[in-house]
């Protein structure tokens, strides 16, 4: 198990251990214990004061095979994001059962923004959805969270458009796109499309950006063309910690043009005991 100590009459995962160095007393950033005739680690102290991206602290601490306590410090000047909706931004993972980590977060963790809605024709498919949001916090293991700063999760791209007509010319009329998704990580607008042999430049949608979604935008098409999509518009895509907004008309004819859900603050919330929340902006799961 974790190394412990005796606090109170109870025994207890220490989140500092100190030592007496000539005379001194220091925190201690690793302990190691001799057990079988091997040295093996119990605990860590880690302080993060650059950007990280994808960052899997297991993989960081060296992928211990024995129980440890770790003591991470995430410094103001240092963000930590994910490079997609597939991966977190902060991965605690992998680490012996009985292990306990300490993360301390006075920066910004923000997971990835969902991607916008794309257009489509009047007779090409069904409308788009948006993207879902990633996560900040994934954990499967034991976690103490003082968080002092931002927590938050990337968010949801916004739908795209829904149908209004399907039939005829409506193969060169193209519904709104929706706007992507918050992050550090920005969700990507739904894509334009351009036709010059049919006078069609339709412009692709605004990207979210750091802490907001991009706009949606509205159909557009061919000036030829007499079947039009209007009023179709694309949905917004979320803020940190928000779904993006479903597109218009609602509902459309295929129900699809669904806003992207929001990405997930923590998962692992029953892994996690908050000592100080901060601010966490997004879902809490598993």
């Amino acid at each position: 198990m974790a190394i412990s100590v005796k606090n109170s009459g109870s025994w207890v995962v220490p989140s500092k251990i100190h030592v007496k160095d000539d005379g001194t007393w220091k925190q201690a950033t690793q302990v190691y214990v001799k057990q079988g005739g091997f040295w093996y680690p119990q605990f860590n102290a880690l302080t993060i004061s650059t950007n990280q991206v994808d960052y899997d602290l297991f993989v960081e601490l060296g992928s211990p095979t024995t129980p440890i306590s770790a003591a991470i410090t995430i410094e103001s000047s240092a963000t930590i994001s994910a490079s997609s909706t597939s991966v977190p931004a902060f991965k605690i993972d992998g680490f012996a059962s009985g292990s306990v980590i300490y993360l301390t977060n006075n920066g910004v963790i923000i997971g990835a923004g969902g991607a916008g809605g794309d257009r489509v024709s009047g007779t090409s498919g069904a409308a788009n959805p948006g993207q879902p949001g990633g996560t900040a916090i994934y954990t499967r293991n034991t976690l103490k969270l003082t968080n002092t700063h931002t927590v938050a999760s990337g968010g949801g791209g916004g739908g795209s458009g829904g149908r209004v007509n399907r039939t005829g010319d409506a193969e060169y009329s193209y519904t709104g796109a929706g706007g992507g998704g918050a992050g550090i990580t920005n969700g990507v607008g739904g894509t334009g499309i351009t036709n010059p042999d049919r006078y069609i430049d339709c412009a692709a949608t605004s990207d979210g950006n750091n802490s907001l979604g991009g706009a949606g935008l509205a159909w557009c098409g061919s000036l030829a063309t007499t079947v039009t999509q209007s009023p179709s518009t694309g949905g917004a895509g979320g803020n940190l910690g928000q779904a993006g907004a479903r597109g218009t008309p609602n509902p459309d004819f295929d129900g699809t043009n669904l806003g992207g859900r929001a990405g997930y603050a923590i998962d692992g919330i029953s892994y996690t005991t908050k000592v100080a929340a901060g601010t966490i902006l997004g879902t809490e799961i598993n």
